[in-house]
């Protein structure tokens, strides 16, 4: 977030396109942390698509942010990578009401 705004207030180098998808996974990242929170069902798909493809948004910030995208490039790739594979474990998919339906008997 902080080299999207060095861009957007002409501070910073690379392209405006990846500081505004920057901003964009920012906003959807707070919006993720709510769900992720109170257990919203739909949090759970939407942590894991879109940590998923911030792999790729990670790796856009490596090559074009410098210094301070490639330090948010590599927090975003590790994010991308731990926080899908905790998601689908049976603690967290219980939480999210996406674990096994229990049998009646």
């Amino acid at each position: 977030m902080f080299g999207a705004a060095s861009v957007f207030s002409g501070n910073g180098t690379g392209p405006t396109w990846l500081a505004i998808v920057v901003v964009i996974f920012g906003i959807l990242g707070l919006t993720l942390g709510v769900g992720f929170y109170t257990g919203a069902r739909w949090a759970w798909m939407g942590g894991i698509v879109i940590y998923i493809v911030s792999i790729l948004l990670g790796i856009l910030e490596i090559l074009y942010g410098r210094t301070v995208g490639g330090v948010g490039g590599v927090i975003r790739i590790v994010a991308g990578i731990t926080i899908p594979l905790y998601l689908t474990r049976p603690g967290p998919k219980n939480f999210f009401g996406k674990g096994p339906v229990p049998r009646r008997s």
